[in-house]
This record gives C-alpha cells, sequence and structure tokens, in this order.
C-alpha cells in the first residue's frame, strides 16, 4: 500500500510541477484554506513576504488577481476560486499520502549536524527551527556556531550536513548554494555619539572615530574593506573581533562603531543604548545562505529538512 501510495503522490507531484512549481501552488492552497497570509506562513514555516511573494508571482503567471485583503485576512477572488476548487481534492489527497508517507520513514535516531554564524542564527535559524523541531519531532539537530570560512570547511569535510552562512564567500563546485535572507547592513553607534554624528553623513567623515570590526580573515571584514576602499576611506579599528555576535555589545559600551544588520539592532535602539547613522554611502546588500555538499551522501531528513527550507529560497 505504502508503494502505491509513494508512486501516486510522485505521480501527482509530477504533473503539476509541469505546469507550475508545486511549492508555489501549495503556498496558494495553503493561504486559499486559512484565508489568512500569517496562518499560511506559520503552517508552511516561511514568511509572509515570502508568502506574498509567491502569490504575486502565480497571479503574473495566470494574468488574473487570485486574492482581495481584508480587514479579517484575505479572499478569494471568482478567479482565485476557481483555481482553488481546481487542485483541493488533488492536493487533499496529497497532504494525506505525504502524511502517510512521512509517518512510514522512520527518522528516530536521526541526528542532522547544521553549521550556523551568529548572524544567520540571530535573523533567520532561530525563528525556524522550532517549526523544523515540531514537523520532524523524532530528529535530533546538533547546532555548531562559527564563521563562514570554518563552516565551509567543516561542510567539505563532512562534519556536518548543511549550513547556514553569510555572504560573500567562495563557491566551490561540489556546494548547492541558496540565499534565503536578505541582509541590510547599518552603520550603528554608541548613543553618547549622537549629538557629534549627524546624518546624512560621509564615511570619509567618520574615519577618526573609533571603530569596531571583525578581524581581517573573516569574510564580512573583507567585503567593508571593499567597500571602504571604494570610497577611498581609510578605517583602523580600535578593536578586532572573531564574532560578529559580541559586535553589538562593544557599540552598546561605547567602544567604537561598526557594521551590523539592522534586525539585529532594533532592540539596543529602543533602549537608546546605539543609534543608526544615517550613512550616505550604503553598505552593500548581502544574504545568508543555505549551503549543502553535493556529493556527500544525505539522509532521508537532511532531504526532509532542505524541501521544508527550499520554500526560503530567494533564488
Amino acid at each position: 500500500i505504502l508503494k502505491n501510495q509513494i508512486f501516486c503522490y510522485i505521480s501527482i507531484t509530477i504533473c503539476y510541477n509541469k505546469y507550475m512549481n508545486h511549492n508555489y501552488l501549495n503556498v496558494f492552497y495553503t493561504v486559499a484554506k486559512h484565508q489568512n497570509i500569517s496562518k499560511a506562513a506559520e503552517e508552511l514555516g516561511v514568511t509572509q513576504p515570502a508568502i506574498s511573494r509567491i502569490i504575486a508571482t502565480l497571479e503574473k503567471e495566470f494574468e488574473i488577481k487570485l486574492f482581495q485583503r481584508s480587514k479579517f485576512g484575505v479572499r478569494l477572488t471568482a478567479e482565485g476560486l476557481n483555481l482553488f476548487e481546481m487542485i483541493k481534492s488533488p492536493f487533499d489527497e496529497l497532504k494525506k499520502i505525504e502524511k502517510n508517507i512521512k509517518s512510514a520513514l522512520d527518522l528516530s535516531q536521526t541526528v542532522i549536524n547544521i553549521g550556523a554564524t551568529a548572524i544567520s542564527l540571530s535573523v533567520f535559524l532561530f525563528s525556524h527551527i522550532e517549526h523544523l523541531k515540531k514537523k520532524f519531532p523524532s530528529v535530533k539537530f546538533k547546532i555548531y556556531t562559527d564563521s563562514s570560512v570554518n563552516l565551509l570547511k567543516r561542510l567539505d569535510n563532512n562534519e556536518i550536513d548543511i549550513a547556514f552562512v553569510t555572504t560573500p564567500f567562495k563557491i566551490k563546485d561540489d556546494i548547492e548554494v541558496h540565499n534565503i535572507y536578505e541582509l541590510n547592513n547599518v552603520l550603528i553607534a554608541p548613543y553618547s555619539y549622537k549629538k557629534r554624528i549627524k546624518g546624512p553623513i560621509s564615511i570619509k567623515k567618520l574615519q577618526k572615530f573609533p571603530f569596531v570590526l571583525l578581524n581581517s580573515s573573516m569574510q564580512f571584514r573583507e567585503h567593508l574593506d571593499e567597500y571602504f576602499r571604494k570610497h577611498s576611506v581609510h578605517i583602523n579599528p580600535v578593536y578586532e573581533l572573531d564574532s560578529s555576535s559580541v559586535l553589538l555589545s562593544f557599540v552598546e559600551n561605547e567602544c567604537g562603531l561598526t557594521f551590523i544588520p539592522s534586525e539585529m539592532v532594533l532592540e539596543a535602539e529602543q533602549d537608546k543604548k546605539c543609534f543608526v547613522v544615517d550613512l550616505i554611502e550604503k553598505v552593500p546588500t548581502r544574504f545568508v545562505s543555505f549551503v549543502i555538499k553535493k556529493s556527500a551522501a544525505h539522509s532521508n531528513a537532511v532531504h526532509l529538512i532542505k524541501q521544508e527550507i527550499s520554500k526560503n529560497f530567494l533564488n
């Protein structure tokens, strides 16, 4: 029976993939079922902007409006209702088969070794790891934190199964990379500097202020050094650190200015421990990336986790 269900599952999935990315239709199906984007995002383990982006892609593909927003959530248009009625029965069957297959696959005693940078943990993984744990309760997750460079080495040596690292980094042919979260880096300063630094201001006018940066062997520091060179700026940091997780603490303790993802500053900024400098020359965008080794012999659990994370792929 299970073999027949698996064959049926694959056949239906291939059928849908022929016409439209199955994940996209699954997002539409889930939003239509809940009539609410936030509930759909919670069930699927993706961000609300990712849901909105996929719905917009579907509407462009089909050249129709699928949803109308209301104060209670969203509701299907007439065209959206027609599409939902077309896919509801096969998707209900897919969900049922998927549930049976997953219950039949014994994931107990499975250990997934995940590598993550401090920034990846803070802005992405913390908000998704509980969803993964609930979806795969029998899987044990081991998390290793390190720099992007060291995590990529561990991945290459098969010491970890997957990694969440921050761009830029050097890519080998055997590595599969997908960007999953956009990082907007900002310059922050101790709150006591607020009267001395008023924006908009050029990075050139800040050269004589004390800076706290990562050490020169780290990829983000190379990214910043390239940014400094581009704008003919020389920054000689008073402190060089080996982890981005403590950058904010150094600024809060008035050690100097630093660059950090905007998502990591909100609470400290509200508490008036630091402020975001209105910098004229913006720092180029970076990404949190999902990385996996192509040639590694991955367990079924790793493939299932990749499938879940793939809902957040930006490329």
